[in-house]
């Protein structure tokens, strides 16, 4: 009789023992907790691969930047008396074209090569043009280059020059 009265001592008003959560209550607990980890994980990812990209842009930016300064500094180099005589006259008469060769590979001791980087997939390869632009005396500098955020396709940087010898030719004529 001591065994009965006691266990009635400790349960709980009306006679029902609570011996711990029931299946159902377990199974809502789970599924809550699967689905705030499937929503942190993905959180997780998405700001890993945001950082990535971070990266690579930064790597690509920074090339191309570091590439416009050369050509900016071969362009301030490019004068008419470092030129030879023999090319000076045609030099002023087409100013854009002269400082396209001597910035492309072909030309002499003022080229500056294309931009390369490294730590980027191929995917995000620069490509450089120099073209003569579309109004007299203006060298056309395109970068382009696939973005590594996959909602960008292809971008492009365009920087326009006026040969820094240009303005002495007037002088000389």
């Amino acid at each position: 009789m001591a065994k009965n009265s006691l266990m009635q001592q400790f349960s709980p008003p009306g006679g029902q023992r609570s011996e711990g959560f029931t299946m159902v209550e377990v199974l809502i607990a789970g599924v809550i907790m699967l689905i705030v980890m499937v929503g942190t994980a993905r959180v997780s990812i998405q700001s890993i691969t945001s950082g990535r990209h971070r990266i690579e842009r930064d790597r690509i930016e920074a090339a191309i930047h570091n590439n416009i300064q050369l050509i900016q500094q071969a362009d301030s180099k490019l004068t008419l008396e470092s030129m030879p005589s023999q090319d000076q006259r045609a030099a002023c008469l087409n100013p854009a074209a002269y400082l396209k060769k001597q910035l492309s590979q072909q030309g002499g001791s003022n080229a500056v090569p294309a931009p390369e980087i490294s730590g980027v997939s191929n995917n995000n390869l620069i490509e450089r043009s120099i073209t003569v632009g579309d109004h007299p005396g203006i060298t056309v500098v395109t970068y382009q280059f696939s973005a590594p955020e996959h909602s960008i396709d292809n971008e492009r940087r365009t920087i326009e020059l006026n040969p820094n010898f240009q303005t002495r030719c007037i002088l000389e004529e």
